[in-house]
């Protein structure tokens, strides 16, 4: 069996030899930074692999083997975490993108006609599909009446914020918006 460290102990330092071809250099890092409070660390690149030097920090108890074995450990974890974010990264980023698109409506943002002089857009087609929503699941119990109360809340709202301020809408900065949300959505 190859061991994936070597040490060598001299002048109470640690040196170890990361094997880059099982950890590369950003595993070694954030495997290293769990013990920064205990230790100095320097790498280098070497034939062998990424030198690893380790100085430990005045008023901490060191045990070199115990030390190398802590670190060896902690490699393991950080490559096992490293493997399973990027396994997971598809999953978690539609889960983010569901949330923020719940808040956003970003499919619909994505879709507003700027190709045409107008600079009005039709909200209502959102509202009647939460409508339906609400209405379709057998879990919520809310019955015609409240629905109206809330729609009657909703309008009277909208009225009052439509008076204080008129939105305009600049068709351009829309087009330059979408193009680069897009371009954002595409490169994920």
């Amino acid at each position: 069996m190859t061991p994936f460290l070597s040490q060598n102990h001299e002048n109470n330092r640690l040196e170890l030899v990361v094997d880059t071809a099982l950890f590369s250099h950003e595993i070694a890092m954030k495997a290293a930074y769990l013990f920064l409070d205990r230790a100095y660390f320097f790498f280098r690149t070497g034939e062998k692999g990424l030198l690893v030097q380790i100085t430990p920090k005045t008023g901490s108890q060191w045990s070199s083997e115990k030390f190398a074995l802590e670190y060896a450990d902690e490699l393991l974890s950080t490559l096992l975490r490293f493997q399973i974010e990027k396994e997971n990264k598809t999953i978690r980023e539609t889960i983010v993108r569901r949330a923020l698109g719940s808040y956003a409506d970003l499919p619909n943002f994505t879709s507003v006609d700027t190709s045409k002089n107008s600079s009005q857009i039709d909200f209502d087609k959102d509202i009647d599909q939460i409508l339906k929503e609400i209405e379709n699941d057998p879990e919520l119990k809310i019955d015609e009446e409240e629905i109206n109360r809330i729609l009657a809340e909703i309008e009277a709202e909208t009225q009052g914020m439509a008076q204080e301020k008129k939105v305009t809408l600049d068709l351009n900065k829309i087009k330059d918006a979408k193009k680069s949300f897009q371009d954002k959505r595409w490169a994920l």
